[in-house]
């Protein structure tokens, strides 16, 4: 039995209290947004958007970031985004809180500043969405290994299935050069990347078994066919 396979209550726990903890952040924080954003001038319904605008846009540019890969275009701009989008966020908590208890009242600055978060928050999502997920240049971090092991390997099809259920070799487990990992030490892996908190991705895959990212996106799909 392998003792490193996270148990079914503690994988169940992770995938539950992960969304059940963003929800009611997301929920907690929208009194003082949108007391925030009656305080600046918004109404007659406009101001329950505020905690979309800025909670959910720290949460969505904080996804976004940790989904570029390193030396992908627009990495630096979607983690400088994700700064600016819990500053926001975290200054709307702040200073919402001490409107509402009375230390504080609205100006000039406070208005302009919460006036202009819908914009700036419109049009960091589009740049992002905008500039390409893949890297500067293609070759990066492919070495020669990687390149004859991607030749070797074919596209993953159904049919592999069962001779591959058949082998049993954990990751660790040393392999033949340009040898795919057989799905049950795919599995392993990703228990173990689910573990530690790490999400299962082509990238992730392809860090435990020392491949291209490539190589693991076919791991991954390997993984969804079973």
């Amino acid at each position: 039995m392998n003792n490193t396979t996270t148990p079914l209550y503690a994988r169940l726990t992770a995938a539950i209290s992960r969304p059940l903890v963003l929800i009611s952040a997301l929920v907690i924080s929208m009194p003082a947004e949108i007391g925030l954003a009656r305080s600046s001038g918004f109404n007659n319904g406009f101001e329950f958007l505020m905690p979309l605008t800025l909670s959910l846009y720290s949460a969505a540019s904080a996804m976004i970031a940790a989904g570029r890969p390193r030396g992908s275009k627009g990495r630096v701009s979607a983690i400088a985004g994700s700064g600016v989008a819990l500053g926001f966020a975290l200054s709307a908590q702040v200073v919402g809180h001490l409107i509402s208890s009375g230390y504080m009242t609205s100006g000039p600055v406070l208005v302009s500043l919460v006036s202009s978060v819908p914009a700036i928050a419109a049009a960091h999502i589009l740049h992002l969405a905008a500039i390409p997920k893949g890297p500067e240049n293609k070759t990066v971090g492919v070495t020669n290994e990687d390149q004859g092991q991607e030749a070797i390997e074919e596209p993953f099809t159904g049919s592999e299935k069962a001779s591959e259920d058949t082998e049993a070799v954990s990751p660790a487990a040393p392999r033949k050069k340009g040898a795919r990992p057989s799905l049950q030490a795919v599995r392993e892996a990703a228990d173990n990347l689910d573990c530690t908190g790490q999400k299962v991705t082509a990238k992730s895959l392809a860090a435990v078994f020392k491949v291209s990212e490539r190589s693991g996106a076919r791991y991954l799909s390997m993984l969804k066919a079973a």
